[in-house]
């Protein structure tokens, strides 16, 4: 049994060296070449072997070695936690708000011993790490900005054909005057959070040698550009702020939790923790 379990376990980690290597667009070549570069030469053939023709055991030092070629974590390769975004609904479309949490994925941990990924790399690691944790946190920030944005982006189309300002009087609404300054300085702040988040998941990041973006280069560009200008006008105390409530999706400053979101795993009765995380200290 054992050893069923161990060529089980070598051929999941050739598969995801494999979906790794194609999603950078590397040929098996171009992966040997850069073991090569890092110190520990393995050949196009070895490297081929191993998303193939995977053997019923494989050296710590080719993961590792393959993972930094790659630019992941080790881990990833032997326990890979998948991040995804949902969408928690509100009263209205408008109101729903993004989080991204890890997929529930099991992994085989030891020879019959199926746990869910995020454990298995918890134990293997000794800790989770922040990477990880400011990815599920910066996506859901990006996530949250993109929507918003996009709501404004449509109403401002339909202010310039006076359009909105129709609907609203229709309503009984306030006029667009009103609402879309407040639903701009709202995007601004979830741009300010994003942006925050972003970076300072880059940096833990670096730091971890994790190469996994935590969003698209076109959402990280689009986040940097709407941070970098305040709006006009420009109220920083949401309480002061006019209120717009319920007027085409618009309400309270929906600003996403900064670092101490946590991750958890859907359907888990309990959401909790990875068992241990690297001290924020070691970071610093």
């Amino acid at each position: 049994m054992s050893n069923d379990w161990s060529s089980r376990w070598t051929a999941a980690i050739g598969a995801r060296i494999r979906d790794a290597r194609l999603r950078q667009g590397l040929s098996t070549q171009d992966l040997a070449e850069r073991t090569a570069e890092l110190g520990y030469p393995m050949a196009r053939s070895s490297v081929g072997n191993f998303e193939t023709r995977p053997r019923a055991k494989i050296y710590v030092q080719d993961v590792a070695i393959l993972a930094a070629a790659l630019g992941v974590p080790p881990v990833e390769l032997l326990y890979p936690s998948d991040v995804v975004v949902f969408w928690s609904g509100g009263s209205r479309l408008d109101d729903d708000l993004a989080y991204a949490t890890l997929r529930k994925a099991q992994v085989e941990m030891l020879p019959g011993d199926h746990v869910a990924a995020h454990r298995a790399a918890g134990w293997f690691s000794g800790g989770y790490g922040m990477s990880l944790e400011l990815r599920i946190a910066a996506m859901s920030a990006a996530a949250n900005f993109t929507k918003r944005a996009r709501l404004l982006a449509t109403l401002e189309a339909e202010d310039a054909t006076g359009e909105l300002r129709e609907r609203a009087e229709a309503a009984g609404a306030p006029t667009p005057d009103e609402f879309l300054p407040v639903l701009r300085m709202e995007v601004y702040d979830l741009a300010v959070a994003a942006d925050r988040l972003c970076r300072l998941h880059d940096d833990v990041a670096e730091k971890a040698r994790d190469g996994q973006p935590a969003v698209s280069d076109e959402e990280r560009e689009a986040v940097a550009a709407a941070a970098a200008e305040e709006p006009d006008p420009y109220i920083a105390d949401p309480a002061q702020r006019p209120d717009v409530n319920n007027v085409f999706g618009i309400g309270g400053p929906q600003l996403p939790p900064l670092p101490e979101t946590r991750p958890h795993v859907l359907g888990d009765q309990e959401r909790e923790r990875p068992t241990s995380y690297y001290r924020p200290e070691a970071y610093a």
